[in-house]
């Protein structure tokens, strides 16, 4: 019996004990008043930064007028356009150019060293942006992406007997492959190697404009800006010969070459909203642009006989070139502040002095000049970007 009573009472001692200390916090708040008071802002609202609806670059209404509208009356974005922004992202170019042969096994051979693989890397590089809104149908921006390389060597060796009583079948650029004969000293090669190199650079400053047209799905702006874009390249083509004998001849074609554009860009940009903080970005650009291209050439003759004998000149003109951009880039914004996005970039550039298009098989002008830079050459660079916007 008395086991039972202790029981109960152990159970009614737990059940008193819960209800006090659910009570004491409101007892505590009445006691000192916190109960009675409204809550402090800073208690309530998150920080301006993470506040909805939050702001990103899908161009809204300039009818919403200022921040404070717009996030009473947020648009289908739930967003609402930006004082100022900043983008940050990687962005990694693959470099298309023409494939040039170099070396053939046997006069007009198989070719067995071209400049197809020297740069089938991507190239790393890194693209920022920052940006101001100039009331509601402007946007002012400030972009630069670099630090782009590509490198790359290849090289062949061949041993087999050839009918100079030395080793070494590989033809060069100098007798056109042995179209009409080998030429003793530069063909009839043991050893044939290319390298090569090339650097990105780019910076600009454009002005956009909203579109006049009816709000909703679909938006679009234009740009007009200057651009500034550098291509700098090496390149070197070397071979070793074991005739005429004895000993090694060794022919070696060095260059640079350089291109410095600025010009005038226009361009549109057309964002497609797929649903509320998601939308797609096209944007396509181009422009004329003046170009400072040179070129260095050095060509230098060894053999164990005779010395080494260097020849070099430069040339340096004034033309014309163009450069077009296309973007395709899926925008989310996750944040009220910021946005993910990610596509794909193409660029390309005509009327460029490149390496390799500046080798010349002309022995003659390599020797006695002049030096001519060639500035026929095409680039595409094209490849995937990653990144973030800041928008406040």
């Amino acid at each position: 019996m008395m086991n039972r009573h202790s029981g109960r009472l152990a159970w009614s001692i737990l059940v008193a004990l819960v209800l006090v200390g659910q009570a004491f916090p409101l007892l505590a708040a009445e006691t000192f008043g916190y109960a009675s008071r409204k809550p402090q802002l800073w208690e309530t609202e998150r920080p301006a930064l993470e506040q909805e609806p939050g702001t990103n670059l899908y161009w809204h209404d300039p009818h919403l007028g200022t921040w404070e509208t717009c996030r009473l009356w947020p648009p289908a974005t739930n967003g609402c356009p930006p004082s100022w922004y900043g983008k940050v992202e990687m962005l990694a170019l693959f470099r298309d150019t023409s494939e040039l042969d170099f070396a053939t096994l046997g006069p007009g051979g198989p070719v067995v060293l071209d400049t197809g693989g020297l740069d089938a890397d991507f190239g790393a590089g890194v693209r920022a942006l920052i940006g101001k809104t100039l009331g509601d149908w402007y946007r002012l921006e400030v972009g630069y992406f670099g630090s782009h390389s590509w490198d790359g060597d290849a090289a062949v060796r061949n041993q087999d007997a050839n009918d100079q009583g030395g080793t070494g079948n590989l033809y060069s650029p100098f007798s056109s492959f042995g179209a009409s004969a080998g030429v003793v000293g530069l063909d009839y090669n043991n050893f044939a190697s290319l390298r090569f190199s090339s650097t990105l650079n780019n910076g600009e400053v454009n002005l956009r404009r909203r579109v006049l047209m009816r709000p909703g799905s679909y938006e679009a702006s234009f740009l007009v800006g200057g651009r500034y874009l550098n291509i700098g390249e090496e390149f070197e083509y070397l071979t070793q010969s074991s005739v005429p004998g004895p000993g090694t001849t060794t022919n070696q074609v060095a260059l640079e070459t350089d291109n410095s554009m600025i010009g005038v860009q226009v361009g549109l940009l057309s964002q497609f909203l797929v649903q509320p903080k998601c939308w797609v970005d096209f944007e396509m650009k181009g422009g004329i642009f003046a170009n400072q291209v040179s070129l260095d050439r050095t060509y230098t003759v060894a053999t164990d006989q005779g010395g080494t004998v260097v020849y070099a000149g430069e040339d340096e003109r004034d033309r014309t070139s163009f450069v077009g951009d296309l973007s395709l880039q899926v925008n989310y914004q996750f944040a009220p502040s910021w946005t993910f996005f990610a596509g794909y970039n193409a660029i390309w550039v005509t009327g460029i002095a490149l390496g390799a298009e500046n080798f010349s098989n002309d022995t003659g002008m390599l020797t006695l000049g002049p030096t001519q830079v060639d500035h026929s050459g095409d680039a595409v660079y094209h490849g995937p970007n990653i990144g973030l916007v800041f928008t406040h």
